[in-house]
C-alpha cells in the first residue's frame, strides 16, 4: 500500500458495505479502520442478463454499495470511501449459494468432492468522486473426501452461511487440495487486486 494512499485513507470514514467477517477481517489487514454498514440491496439481478459469472458480481457489489452510499450521503460525516463485494461459487453452470439446511449443504459438498470449481468475487471501490468497479476468480480443487468428512465438517455449522457451503479460510479449508489464483478471492475480498484498486483510486487525492 503506498503511503499517499494509507494517508488518505486514516483520515477519512471507511465504510464495508457488508456484514461478512471474513471481508472485515481482510479489510483490517491493510490497517485501515473500517465501519461496517451491511448493504440491505435486494439481490434481484437476473443472472442470464450477463455474459459471465464475474461481470454479475461485480454488479452486485456495485449495487450493495450504491444503497450504502445513497443512506449515508446525508451524514454529518459522509464516507470518504465505501468498500463493497459479492461472492458466488460456480462449478460449469451450476451456482452454489449458501446452502439452506444440512441436507443442502451435504449435497453441494458432495457433488464438489474430487473435482475444480470456480469463486468470483466482484469489488467496488467508491468515493464522492470516482468508483472503481472489477472483479477476480480463481479455481479451487476439491480433494477426495469421504461422506464421513462432509458429514462432520457440516456438523461444525461452518458452511451455513457461506457460498458453496464452505469457508476456505476454516475448517473448510481441510477440503481443498489446491487453487490456482488469490486466497483471498476465494475468502470474498481479493487483496492484491483490492490494493492495487485503491493506489489508484487515491492517486490523484480522488
Amino acid at each position: 500500500m503506498l503511503q499517499q494512499t494509507m494517508q488518505t485513507l486514516t483520515a477519512g470514514r471507511i465504510v464495508l458495505a457488508s456484514g461478512s467477517p471474513r471481508r472485515y477481517e481482510i479489510i483490517k489487514k491493510l490497517g485501515i479502520n473500517v465501519e461496517v454498514v451491511a448493504s440491505v440491496y435486494d439481490e434481484n439481478l437476473d443472472r442470464c442478463a450477463y455474459k459471465n459469472n464475474g461481470e454479475y458480481v461485480q454488479d452486485l457489489a456495485k449495487y450493495k454499495v450504491q444503497e450504502v452510499y445513497d443512506r449515508l450521503k446525508g451524514d454529518p460525516v459522509p464516507p470518504s470511501l465505501i468498500i463493497g463485494a459479492d461472492t458466488l461459487v460456480a462449478m460449469g453452470d451450476t451456482i452454489y449459494g449458501k446452502p439452506k439446511n444440512e441436507s443442502q449443504a451435504f449435497e453441494m459438498l458432495s457433488s464438489l468432492a474430487n473435482k475444480e470449481h470456480t469463486v468470483y468475487t466482484g469489488v467496488c471501490l467508491k468515493t464522492p468522486k470516482k468508483e472503481i468497479n472489477f472483479y477476480e476468480s480463481a479455481k479451487v480443487k476439491f480433494g477426495d473426501i469421504s461422506k464421513e468428512q462432509i458429514q462432520m465438517y457440516i456438523q461444525s455449522g461452518e458452511p451455513m452461511d457461506k457460498a458453496g457451503a464452505y469457508g476456505v479460510q476454516g475448517l473448510g479449508g481441510c477440503l481443498v487440495e489446491k487453487i490456482n489464483g488469490d486466497f483471498y478471492c476465494v475468502m470474498g475480498m481479493p487483496l492484491y487486486a483490492t490494493t492495487k484498486r485503491l493506489n489508484e483510486l487515491f492517486s490523484n487525492n480522488t
